[in-house]
């Protein structure tokens, strides 16, 4: 009962974010900027909202299907594709021009899709989808892209500091007529994904308890595995494709999130998604307000969940003691 009347302060984390977010930075602090430096906040606070929002839901989504705390969205391989996508892209020249950021974005999305296509094709055995089978495909996948990723950094010349940059993470795209179409998808995906994903929330419950009682309880478990991990991969791949690769945000927040709310998923999946909002919001404003450089956000969430992620080791380890 205690978590349940605390749900609502991810509402409220997430509106201070937002002030948070338009307030601090290069060219002033305060509400009361000038009207270009608040054209330049507010697309990233919104960008931010939206890559925060889908990234978390999608991590609390992943876990209650793996039956694994220690789950996020990276693992199955969609971050690799993608981040891939984009540095093919950076390689063979595609940036430069009007229509290059939405190159950039379209090859970014597709091979993030096709990641998933191909762990999929990797981990089914009998048609089913074990969920270690699944994990292990992402991982793999992950590292294949990675070292074709590394050998494109090895060719890169000039393009090397731009590949960096956005392979980090990013929110500072540059909106034009087709990033808004693309932007647009994202929009789209995130929002029709999580209302899916709430709307499947007693099942996740169930999955929870493990595959066979579930089964037993009329869950269509195999199902529902391929529609979330599916459903997961386009929301990934579109917001690494605006956002570039931003880690830990699906594995943290969704365990803030039970401390608000509990570990029920009709509660948990929209207060992960605020507080996923609210957390790169805030990154992102450190990120670009801690010097006279920008630093990538995805620098920041790594810094905060790598002891996040180590913390999380700590305890499982010591219940089992």
């Amino acid at each position: 009962m205690r978590n349940k009347h605390l749900t609502w302060l991810s509402p409220l984390i997430l509106f201070l974010a937002v002030l948070a977010g338009l307030s601090f930075g290069p060219g002033g602090f305060g509400l009361l900027v000038s009207p270009e430096i608040a054209s330049i906040r507010l697309p990233r606070v919104l960008l931010g909202a939206l890559v925060g929002m889908g990234l978390a839901v999608s991590g609390a989504a992943l876990q209650a299907v793996l039956g694994n705390a220690l789950a996020e969205p990276y693992l199955l391989g969609v971050s690799g594709g993608a981040a891939f996508g984009t540095a093919l892209a950076l390689i063979l020249g595609l940036s430069s021009g009007l229509a290059g950021a939405f190159t950039l974005q379209l090859f970014s999305f597709f091979f993030g899709v096709a990641a998933i296509f191909l762990v999929y094709r990797l981990a089914r055995v009998h048609g089913r989808l074990p969920s270690e089978t699944m994990i292990l495909s992402g991982v793999v996948v992950n590292a294949f892209f990675s070292g074709l990723i590394m050998l494109l950094m090895s060719l890169a010349g000039r393009q090397l500091q731009d590949m960096i940059y956005i392979l980090m993470g990013n929110l500072g795209i540059l909106f034009t007529r087709d990033t808004v179409f693309l932007l647009a998808i994202a929009l789209i995906l995130v929002v029709s994904g999580s209302v899916y994903l709430w709307i499947q929330s007693k099942n996740l419950n169930l999955l929870t308890l493990g595959e066979a009682q579930a089964q037993s309880m009329g869950v269509p478990v195999e199902r529902l595995k391929k529609i979330v991990f599916f459903i997961m991969a386009l929301m990934v791949a579109a917001l690494v494709s605006l956002a570039g690769v931003i880690g830990f945000i699906g594995l943290m927040v969704p365990h803030l999130g039970r401390m608000l709310s509990g570990p029920n998923n009709k509660r948990l999946l929209p207060v992960s998604g605020l507080l996923g909002a609210s957390l790169l919001i805030l990154s992102d404003t450190l990120a670009r307000s801690l010097g006279n450089f920008e630093i990538p956000v995805g620098v920041i969430t790594a810094l905060l969940g790598v002891p996040f992620f180590i913390f999380l080791l700590w305890r499982k380890k010591s219940q089992k003691i």
